[in-house]
């Protein structure tokens, strides 16, 4: 936190009582920060459970509609998108930015889920890691999880799922963290990389518009 301050104190006295108390203040402030954010993360964890009791895959229909709107958005990537066989060995899902979600994915007592983006190469995708921080994986979703699903963002051009990856990407090597929030730009967690490198070409995919994002 920043502090404006509009009188200079030159007294000692009054310099170390404004330390103590801006150090008081700023602790607190970080008690403050760490409840709100373990109290969305218990609304997080609920709404997450709830959603994997709904889980559903993605049925023939969805994917027709899902492969119509791109058709008409965004030719490239329905181009790209009709060429491309999953196949059941590589469990390869996706085409470039496309989010991957599954509800599999846990991190200590957190059931939060996980989530990446497809690289411009549907071998891999980009992923923020836990113990390892934001890599490269190869893109082998469907057989890695048991709830897996695959989104597109709707309305977007083919140059906007390639900005989306492209900055998810450059992000690799920083650091992992269940602490980010959405301001963050040097450490990440994995829905919140998402988010945020689709909020880069402007779009914001976080529903409830809460201090966290998780993939459900």
């Amino acid at each position: 936190m920043k502090l404006k301050l509009n009188v200079l104190i030159a007294t000692a006295v009054l310099c170390s009582s404004l330390s103590t108390v801006t150090s008081n203040t700023l602790a607190n402030n970080k008690v403050t920060t760490e409840q709100q954010l373990q109290a969305e993360w218990e609304k997080e964890e609920r709404e997450t459970q709830q959603a994997i009791k709904n889980f559903q895959p993605t049925t023939a229909e969805e994917s027709r509609k899902n492969l119509e709107a791109l058709k008409k958005m965004a030719p490239e990537k329905y181009e790209e998108a009709t060429k491309v066989n999953i196949l059941a060995n590589s469990g390869k899902m996706g085409t470039v930015g496309d989010i991957l979600i599954t509800y599999d994915n846990k991190t200590s007592v957190w059931a939060h889920g996980h989530a990446a983006i497809v690289r411009d190469n549907n071998d891999y995708i980009v992923e923020a890691w836990p113990d390892v921080g934001v890599r490269v994986y190869q893109n082998n979703w469907a057989n890695r999880f048991s709830t897996k699903k695959k989104f597109y963002v709707k309305d977007a051009s083919y140059s906007k799922y390639d900005s989306a990856q492209k900055w998810a990407y450059y992000q690799v090597r920083d650091p992992y963290s269940l602490t980010a929030t959405k301001d963050s730009v040097d450490k990440f967690y994995c829905s919140q990389l998402v988010w945020k490198a689709w909020n880069n070409t402007g779009y914001d995919l976080d529903a409830d518009g809460g201090r966290i994002v998780t993939p459900c």
